[in-house]
């Protein structure tokens, strides 16, 4: 009998800690600069356990478009469906309220394999402030043991790529994907009947309209292509 309280009891503290766990976010995880051969990347993985590898790959991909490359994907550089990776450039600003002003551009790798999330960040850039003219840094030319002004700008990047990165991830632990179906239809952006809307976002990107008419609902990407939805699935296509 007293087992079985001492039981029931770890399952309710374990319950309570669970419901405390801090996102990625929250935790304000950092993914430090590291170097391979002559340039400086972000490179890591986060296990996603609980998850099936499609699953975790839908999801970064989908975050990402959502949120980095939204206009018919613009940005997206490869999806590779059978690799279950994809090849992004992003364009990051510094966060507001710190002393740094620059913009970041870098290349991004995502890959997904036995439950984890693999990253890899290369390519940097700094883009300073403009004063006369405009000056984009690659981030190998900083000096930051040496100069206080260099520290400040790596580690505002390191900052700006840990957040943006506990977004995705937060997103994929925790978005509800409904079944993908379709994967051999994103990868080439080909509309076709039966497509949910989150595949539709995995193709094309956000429509830049949405309206709803007669129980039918209309996104616009552009003035020649139109997807049309009942019951949550493509029932016309106008390309």
């Amino acid at each position: 009998m007293i087992k079985q309280h001492l039981g029931m009891i770890c399952c309710l503290l374990l319950g309570v800690f669970s419901s405390y766990a801090q996102t990625f976010t929250e935790s304000r995880k950092i993914y430090p600069l590291s170097t391979d051969g002559n340039q400086y990347v972000v490179s890591g993985f986060t296990p996603f356990p609980h998850q099936k590898d499609e699953e975790i790959y839908a999801n970064a991909l989908l975050w990402t478009i959502e949120n980095i490359c939204p206009k018919l994907r613009e940005g997206i550089v490869e999806v590779n469906v059978p690799a279950k990776s994809f090849t992004c450039d992003l364009t990051l600003a510094s966060q507001a309220g710190s002393n740094q002003k620059n913009t970041y551009y870098c290349q991004a790798i995502f890959r997904v394999a036995d439950g984890k999330l693999t990253y890899y960040l290369s390519n940097i850039l700094i883009e300073a402030p403009p004063l006369l003219m405009r000056k984009v840094t690659p981030m190998e030319k900083l000096f930051p043991n040496k100069k206080e002004a260099h520290k400040q700008t790596r580690d505002d990047f390191v900052q700006t790529e840990s957040l943006l990165l506990n977004k995705m991830f937060d997103f994929i632990e925790t978005h509800s994907l409904s079944p993908i179906t379709h994967w051999s239809e994103i990868s080439i952006q080909k509309p076709v009947k039966g497509m949910t809307e989150d595949e539709c976002r995995l193709a094309f990107g956000k429509p830049l309209t949405i309206m709803e008419t007669g129980g039918e609902i209309q996104w616009m990407y552009n003035s020649s292509f139109y997807l049309f939805f009942k019951e949550g699935r493509v029932q016309t296509i106008i390309k």
